[in-house]
């Protein structure tokens, strides 16, 4: 009777002296849910688990991370909902985190449909699908365990833009935009509000800002003036609007070029790498096998392999001069530091003409381009395709020039021959 008792008492003691920890812990950390404080009780330490790729990837949650989450209230099973006791813990293989990341994405979807939704439809979603391991997936902006409110967030650090985009950060925060949001932004003694990264991009379906007149929008939903203003001073401002971004002018000191996208015609919509088109370096590649870039001749066949029939009647190139990196065109200078002087590109030989790509348009919106000789936007071969873009004097067509000094010649010659000829012949009839 006293060895039971004894072996009754030992067992009593070793379950007390199991469950004292996770009692602990739950008496420690009050918000940690009593379901979780089970689960906590293991993933607290420094678990780890062997993936297929030879990494080894820590199951360890802080607490007090996790009692801080906006998630804190659903637990540990509102995410991990395969978690059960008879299947736990799983000896399922996992491929790599990033796998492993992949997978749990979809658990967001649940709560977040709309928000999940936009992501779909985002760059960040289209280079996941493509197998970029550098993707963001939920996770990667919102700490797995430590998911903060919207109202949590700084936007003036950058984050989490910043952790992949940090020379653009960079850029950003010594631009007119950036300083305003730190500093300040005050324009005749009212505050306005300057714009941080979702404000352009949008936080969760984030498009490609070279895609249509996305840009241009962009900047006139704040700048709602700055249409007419432009008018004020700038010739054609209109059209310039329509064929030089933004920053093209704003950012003086950026690298610039000129970009032919292909555009249907019949469609009045860009181009897009879909069932009906191929890849833009796939058409090149047939006609470029040399990889030099395009010159007008082969540009000529690249607009009518693209078209419909063959004959390049439904195809056109539409032209718009940009900036050659995403660095500087967040480097966005004060407006009086703006170009505004016509000869930067009204004159042979401009810089920024002698950059040139062609591009077309990925379903997500971001250009695929190739490179191609400047000649091609002086080209009478190249032209007609590329009837959308043309800068008096730094697109001259040197033909076209020879034909206009011919016809000035002609029309001159015509009258002063006349008068000549008129006074040789009554010169001859004086002498007679």
């Amino acid at each position: 009777m006293k060895a039971r008792l004894t072996l009754g008492s030992l067992m009593l003691a070793a379950a007390l002296l199991a469950a004292a920890p996770a009692a602990g812990l739950a008496e420690q950390h009050e918000e940690v849910a009593n379901p979780d404080v089970k689960c906590l009780k293991c993933h607290t330490k420094n678990l780890k688990k062997k993936l297929e790729d030879g990494e080894r990837m820590s199951l360890r949650v802080e607490v007090g991370e996790f009692e801080g989450s906006a998630h804190s209230v659903i637990g540990c099973t509102g995410c991990h909902r395969d978690i059960g006791k008879a299947k736990h813990p799983s000896r399922e293989p996992i491929a790599s985190a990033r796998a492993y990341s992949q997978a749990q994405n979809e658990n967001c979807r649940h709560c977040h449909e709309a928000r999940f939704t936009d992501y779909e439809d985002s760059i960040h979603a289209s280079l996941a699908h493509e197998g970029d391991a550098g993707a963001p997936l939920c996770s990667d902006c919102h700490n797995a365990h430590a998911v903060q409110s919207m109202a949590a967030y700084e936007p003036v650090t950058g984050e989490p833009c910043k952790t992949c985009h940090e020379s653009i950060y960079e850029a950003y925060s010594q631009s007119v935009h950036g300083l305003a949001v730190t500093n300040g932004n005050v324009i005749r003694e009212s505050h306005v509000q300057a714009p941080i990264c979702a404000d352009c991009h949008q936080a969760h379906s984030v498009s490609a800002v070279a895609a249509s007149d996305h840009l241009k929008n962009t900047c006139l939903e704040c700048h709602e003036g700055a249409s007419l203003a432009h008018e004020q001073w700038l010739p054609n401002a209109g059209m310039h609007l329509d064929s030089i971004s933004c920053p093209a002018c704003h950012s003086p000191m950026a690298e610039r070029r000129v970009d032919l996208q292909l555009y249907d015609r019949l469609e009045q919509v860009p181009m897009g790498r879909g069932d009906k088109h191929q890849s833009v370096r796939e058409h090149v590649a047939a006609i470029d096998a040399e990889g030099d870039g395009l010159d007008p001749v082969e540009l000529w066949k690249l607009v009518r392999r693209a078209s419909r029939d063959g004959d390049g009647a439904d195809v056109v190139l539409r032209g718009r001069m940009e900036v050659t990196s995403g660095v500087d065109a967040h480097r966005i200078a004060p407006r009086g530091s703006a170009v505004r002087s016509c000869e930067n590109c009204h004159e042979g030989n401009a810089k920024a003409f002698q950059n040139v790509t062609v591009s077309i348009s990925k379903p997500d919106g971001r250009k695929q381009r190739v490179s191609a000789e400047s000649k091609v936007l002086s080209s009478p071969i190249s032209v007609d395709s590329v009837g959308g873009f043309y800068a008096p004097g730094g697109t001259r067509i040197k033909l076209l020039d020879g034909v206009l000094a011919l016809a000035i010649f002609g029309a001159l010659a015509i009258p002063v021959g006349h008068i000549a000829l008129g006074k040789i012949i009554r010169k001859k009839e004086k002498d007679q």
